[in-house]
């Protein structure tokens, strides 16, 4: 059996996992990061998985929430993390003596979801991930689609405004700002009532988020309900313009804010369907099946088929 490590880099912790060539998890570790002294942890947790490996180690690849150039794994770009001139890639290779790779996280969940969970069987799919923020991942063709310089499939930060709110990115009306668990809850903040039963849970308007108000609408508040329906709404602008560029098969939606299930995609499909009528059928939407493990096996078999060139 063939064995992969994947590391998925965040800004608060990192998860590796020791993943054979099915895409199974056989052993994982789990560390407490910081912004500014992940690549020392990162190596941490590789000495850890490698300290008694059930059978030979082929690679080793990184999942990082960063814009990835590509061929080269600079990151150029991390609204989480500090960026440093260090090569990380080079120094696992040196002391571990094993190929590297780094891939945005994103893509390497869509790579799993393509690989081993929702996407099997198709040849082009989308991958969106709803969290905080919004991320994605392209494969088309059977490949991973980075585009020219590895920067591909950022679609958090495909504009579907011309004057919305501002972006942590720095730019305005990303669809990051009106489709993410972060925009549930500015949302909430600015619309609820005084006698709103979110605001009366949260004890204060600042305090609400979209993490209580998702939680209220599983749970059948009617306001929360609406605010989450108008949050798939937003969603399903932003997947119609992506689905019209890409003609994927299929999009697969994950991240946190995915747990919302239908109440979500439901209004995302009425959306794409009426932005379709008269056309053709759009592509399906499908929830994400390979839960929080995705980035860790994505970028281990990542870096497996690399190790295999």
């Amino acid at each position: 059996m063939k064995y992969c490590l994947g590391l998925d880099v965040g800004g608060t912790k990192i998860l590796g996992g020791l993943v054979d060539e099915r895409g199974r998890i056989v052993e994982q570790v789990q560390q407490p990061s910081h912004p500014d002294r992940w690549p020392d942890v990162a190596l941490e947790v590789v000495a850890q998985l490698l300290e008694d490996p059930p059978g030979v180690v082929r690679a080793v690849g990184l999942a990082v929430a960063a814009w990835v150039e590509f061929p080269s794994g600079r990151l150029a770009y991390a609204p989480n993390l500090v960026i440093t001139n260090r090569d990380l890639v080079g120094e696992i290779e040196d002391r571990f003596s094993l190929p590297a790779g780094v891939d945005n996280d994103a893509g390497a969940a869509a790579w799993a979801e393509f690989r081993f969970g929702a996407g099997g069987g198709m040849s082009d799919m989308l991958m969106v991930t709803v969290g905080t923020g919004v991320g994605g991942g392209a494969v088309l063709g059977g490949f991973p689609y980075r585009g020219s310089r590895g920067f591909a499939a950022e679609f958090g930060h495909v504009p579907v405004s011309m004057d919305g709110p501002r972006c942590p990115c720095g730019s305005y009306g990303c669809l990051e700002t009106v489709a993410s668990g972060r925009a549930l809850g500015r949302m909430a903040r600015e619309r609820v009532g005084e006698d709103s039963a979110i605001l009366e849970l949260a004890g204060d308007r600042a305090a609400i988020t979209g993490e209580l108000v998702g939680s209220l609408a599983l749970n059948g508040d009617a306001e929360a309900l609406s605010l989450v329906s108008q949050l798939g709404r937003n969603l399903g602008v932003g997947l119609t313009g992506l689905a019209k560029a890409f003609d994927p098969q299929a999009i697969v939606v994950g991240g946190g804010v995915s747990a919302l299930g239908d109440i979500l995609l439901e209004p995302a499909r009425a959306e794409m369907v009426a932005r379709y009528e008269g056309q053709v059928d759009p592509p399906e939407l499908m929830i994400a099946a390979m839960g929080n493990e995705a980035g860790v096996v994505g970028s281990a078999d990542l870096a497996l088929q690399r190790a295999q060139v």
